[in-house]
């Protein structure tokens, strides 16, 4: 994705993460993309982070020398493709180093890519195209409200698939009325209590004593300020949460602004938190501080992006520049702490990105997407007593390990395995995003 795709990530619809999808269409047929066995990058040791905790156990089954069919389910189209631009090039870039240093398990890695366009009826098409290939393993679909439907469909034909979500207190109910389980699918987003949790560490750090609350429609927004009705006050900070929200299609902020800037006035906050998705980030900023508001503003993980600061797709970075987001790692791994535990691997891996993709400005949460999926599957893949989708789900269970988004532990009976992650990072004219600390 070239700097030209960010100017058209302010053109499409939003950002896919918690959006209400709309069915229509149909499957978009695979491609299959062989990645090329060549070392590239300046990195052509396989990272140590990629070992887990659990010890590879011995098997006398003859060794599987085919490839390893991963099948790659993300929006190549539709609304979610601007930010599945660094997925896609994330995937490409590791799969093309690992093939470099023995691929999976001494297998070589294929990868099949199809296009999910952002839909249910597509993204649900996208994954049973890859059943019907009878791929190993299947990463995807992107947007979050497929997740559980996917999910349900890689159960039920007993492949592994790890998608990322974040997950919502909706599915969870969800699954929870319906007695659903998990056998073979994982989802690797931190959701609404690490965000929360978040919020929660950045206000008390900064000595925040009286906060407003307001987000837009995503579940993970309105979800994570739901948690924080209970968690601040708990802790002794005083939180008033706006009933108004804002759809994510949304041409003008100025309405919303001006409610926000009402309720600052009536309300006297020291912090203001903007749950919003990245696009409307700079420019409800800029709207908000020509109404008044003075007081520093906070943004959730998806404020984490370089289109919040990107002068190309017309935000100027001087209407955030002081103000704060929570991001992963992958936001600028080269600023964080030396003794965060995946920071040189993390160095290495967007490294060997920039080569591979030299055009791109800087690194967004979502290229940490990749990275961690698929060195996630190849740890379960490669201590997992068989080589089977079954003997590979009871092997993920048993993971812990540290990836661009944080600290991964899982276990049978949490399938999500990070709820955290998350660092607190500050916007700047330019020098991007300045590491201020890690949260949680």
């Amino acid at each position: 994705m070239r700097k030209s795709s960010w100017v058209l990530l302010v053109l499409v619809a939003f950002v896919a993460v918690g959006l209400l999808a709309a069915a229509c269409g149909g499957g978009e047929e695979a491609t299959t993309v062989s990645a090329p066995v060549t070392t590239a990058g300046p990195d052509t040791t396989a990272p140590a982070s990629t070992d887990t905790t659990v010890p590879a156990e011995t098997t006398t089954s003859v060794a599987n020398t085919a490839p390893f069919k991963l099948g790659l389910a993300i929006s190549l189209t539709g609304d979610s493709a601007a930010p599945c631009g660094q997925i896609k090039e994330g995937m490409e870039t590791e799969v093309k180093y690992l093939n470099a240093n023995g691929g999976i398990k001494g297998r070589q890695i294929e990868l099949v890519l199809v296009d999910d366009q952002s839909k249910m009826d597509t993204a649900l098409a996208a994954v049973q195209s890859l059943i019907d290939q009878k791929v190993d393993a299947i990463i995807g679909p992107f947007p979050a409200w497929t997740n559980l439907s996917a999910r349900q469909m890689a159960e039920q034909a007993g492949v592994l698939l790890i998608c990322w979500g974040p997950w919502s207190v909706s599915d969870q109910d969800t699954e929870k009325s319906q007695g659903i389980s998990w056998k073979y699918t994982f989802q690797i987003a931190t959701g609404p209590d690490g965000g929360a949790d978040a919020y929660l560490k950045e206000m008390l750090a900064d000595g925040r004593k009286k906060v407003l609350g307001v987000g837009d429609q995503m579940p993970m927004s309105q979800d994570t300020l739901t948690y924080l009705k209970e968690l601040l006050p708990q802790n002794g900070v005083e939180f008033t949460l706006m009933p108004d929200s804002w759809g994510l299609g949304e041409t003008d902020v100025t309405p919303i602004a001006n409610k926000i800037a009402a309720k600052a006035k009536e309300v006297g906050p020291d912090a203001i938190l903007l749950a919003s998705n990245p696009v409307h980030v700079n420019q409800m900023t800029k709207t908000l501080r020509s109404l008044g508001v003075t007081v520093p503003i906070y943004n959730q993980a998806s404020g984490a992006h370089p289109v919040v600061m990107l002068a190309p797709a017309g935000n100027d970075p001087k209407n955030v520049a002081g103000d704060f987001t929570f991001g992963p790692a992958i936001v600028d791994p080269s600023k964080i702490p030396d003794a965060y535990a995946s920071k040189q691997e993390l160095v290495a891996f967007t490294a060997r990105w920039k080569v591979d993709f030299p055009d791109e400005p800087f690194a967004s949460l979502f290229l940490g997407f990749p990275y961690d999926a698929i060195h996630i599957l190849k740890a379960a893949v490669e201590s997992a007593t068989a080589d089977t989708p079954d003997a590979w789900g009871a092997s993920l269970e048993k993971v812990d390990w540290w990836g661009a988004q944080g600290h991964y532990v899982f276990s049978p009976t949490d399938h999500v395995g990070n709820h955290g992650g998350f660092l607190q990072w500050q916007y700047t004219e330019t020098e991007g995003f300045k590491f201020v600390r890690e949260l949680n």
